[in-house]
Parts: C-alpha cells; structure tokens; sequence
C-alpha cells in the first residue's frame, strides 16, 4: 500500500528542458495535466515530497506552487534523502512511491517500494525502476500515476495481482542482475557452447514436466535461429514422447530415461543441459551424472533450494533465487535466450 510519493523535479514534473531569455533568466515548461494530477494525489490522501538536486529562482516557484508534506532542494544524495524521510514519517520504503528520470535517481528508484520512471528517463533510471510510464517527463506522466497508485493499492482490484506477480518475477531479475558468480556462470556456459558447437558437437537439453517443455523452446532457438539469418546449430532436446517414457522406463526405469538416450546420442565433448525447478528430478540428475562421467559437458538449471549434495552433480549449476516454480522457470527460459543470443553472436559476428 503506497502512502507517500516522492517525485524529482526536473524531468518528472517539468520536460528537462531549459529556456534561456536574452537576459540570462531560465524558464521551464510544465504541463497542467501534471499540475492537476500533483493537487489530485494530495486531495486522494498521500503525502507529497519533493527531492530535486537543483537550488535555483525556478525552484523557489516549485516550492510554493505546490502542496508539499516536505520539500528538499539542492540535494543529490537522494537515497539518504529518502532513507531520513522514512525515520521522519514513519513510513517505511516499501509504501514509498518515488518517481524519477536521472543519474541521480537511480538508487531511490531501487531503493522506494515501487520506483517509477517517464518514458524518456536513462536507461539506468528504467533498469532500477518498477514501471516505466508510457509519456515522457513533463508531458502528462504524473498523472498516469493517479490510476497506476488506484490499481495498485486496490487488493480487490484485478490489476492488483497482476502487479504483484510482475513484482515478483522483478526481484528475481533484479537479484540475477546483481550476482557476479551467478552472470559469470552464465557466460561461461555461453563461451562453453560455442566451443562445444564450432567442434562440431552437440547441446542436448533435458527436462520434466514444465521444464520439458522449456528444454524444447531453447533448443529450438539455436535449431531456428535467434535473431540472425544464419545456418541451424546442432541442438537436441531429450524426448519425453510416450513411446520413449514406457519402453525405456518398462526396460530398465524411469530414472533412466534421458541418461539411455545420451548413451545413444551423445559423444565426448557435447554438452548436457537438465533443467530442474527444485533439482529433485532423478531422471534429470542421472542424466547429468552419466554426462560428467562421460566427457559431456554438464549443466543444470534450477532454483534457489539449499542442496549440498548437488555440488558436484554438474560441471556448471546455475541457481535462480527463487522457490517458485513458475518464476524459476521465467527465468531459466531468459537465461537459455541469453545464451542462445549470444552464441549465435559469438559464432557469426563477421556477418554483421
């Protein structure tokens, strides 16, 4: 539930740009749409701040014109900013709304329970923020904010469990972003598969239920293509059809699904990827054993559980930090996308 919206000045509630007269005096353009949306946020019961990193005339206007609960000018160290006015109201970041388009906004932006950009903000500002607005600073974008706070404080409100949801799959994204041993693992899976295919082998990618799914999607990116017009790469997702599952779980088990596979199909120097939501999947991780056994490069995808025993099950695992099914798979289809494009990158650059 958000109460409190902090806003930036230039570049939210003006359009960033300057008007200079003969005499040196500086004028702002500022939309009355945005105006009105600032009154209507008051009269609607939130309190209002403004942080701006300017200390000029023009502000003195901004200062008076509107309804601030606290106003804090010439500032630029605005995650602190805001970090004093939670102590001083009370009022804890994650009911913080705070709007912002600039260098300066990118950690408050992070920081606040929803951070909110304009359209034409730095891509730094939109990387941090929650939503992006679909106007530009300046242009009519606080007043989107009106219906966006109705919608997302409103629980009985449809809208409302969608943001909620996008909200969850952001964190997840947002934490990917910031774990250096997790990107690092990423892109050597990547530089990995493009040794393994410019040898002439093969990617061999393997999955239950959902994740099955999943595992034909991304070979089928480097089978098709990703972007590029370019010759199909050799990549393979285990078969999970009916015929397979019974003859070979009847003949020897279910465990032994893909790994039986593999001893048909793969050769030393191909590479295994098996994705798992929770890693538990013993058709997966027989797989990925017979792999590293057998000189095939071996990869796992899951989620964030605590499984000691898995250490050393594959060459690579990649964790995502999440125990939700349906967000661990969101983020192992990015993950087979990034590789994919980068891969296709990394073999066929001098096509560009």
């Amino acid at each position: 539930m958000i109460e409190l919206i902090v806003l930036d000045i230039d570049g939210v509630i003006t359009d960033g740009s300057v008007i200079v007269d003969s005499d040196g005096k500086e004028q702002k353009l500022v939309n009355l749409k945005d105006i009105d949306a600032i009154f209507e946020l008051h009269r609607r019961g939130y309190k209002l701040v403004a942080i701006t990193g300017e200390d000029t005339d023009i502000v003195n206007y901004f200062e008076k014109r509107f309804p601030w609960h606290s106003f804090y000018r010439g500032n630029k160290s605005k995650k602190e900013t805001l970090q004093r006015i939670e102590k001083n109201t009370g009022i804890g970041r994650e009911r913080i709304c705070y709007i912002g388009d600039g260098k300066y906004d990118v950690e408050p932006l992070s920081y606040a329970g929803l951070g909110i950009c304009p359209a034409n903000a730095i891509d730094a500002a939109k990387n941090a923020a929650d939503m992006i607005l679909h106007n530009d600073g300046g242009k009519g974008c606080i007043w989107e904010i009106i219906s966006i706070l109705e919608r997302y404080n409103n629980e009985n409100c449809t809208q409302h469990f969608f943001y909620q949801k996008i909200e969850e799959h952001t964190n997840i994204f947002k934490t990917l972003a910031s774990d250096q041993e997790l990107t690092d693992k990423v892109m050597a899976v990547g530089e990995r598969m493009v040794s393994v295919l410019r040898k002439g082998g093969c990617i061999y990618l393997c999955g239950n239920g959902g994740s099955a799914a999943d595992a034909q999607h991304i070979a089928t990116e480097f089978i098709s293509r990703f972007y590029r017009e370019r010759p199909g790469l050799n990549a393979e997702a285990l078969s999970v059809n009916t015929s397979t599952l019974t003859a070979i779980g009847n003949d020897y088990s279910f465990e032994r699904v893909f790994a039986r596979q593999l001893e048909a199909k793969a050769r030393e120097g191909d590479m295994l990827i098996g994705l798992s939501t929770s890693g538990t999947s013993k058709n997966v991780l027989e797989a990925l054993r017979y792999a590293r056994q057998n000189g095939i490069v071996s990869v796992l995808l899951m989620g964030g559980f605590e499984t000691p025993e898995l250490n050393h099950v594959a060459d690579y695992m990649i964790q995502v930090p999440s125990l939700v099914t349906p967000r661990i798979q969101e983020a192992h289809i990015f993950i087979g996308h990034v590789i994919a494009e980068y891969v296709e990158y990394k073999m066929f650059e001098k096509q560009d």
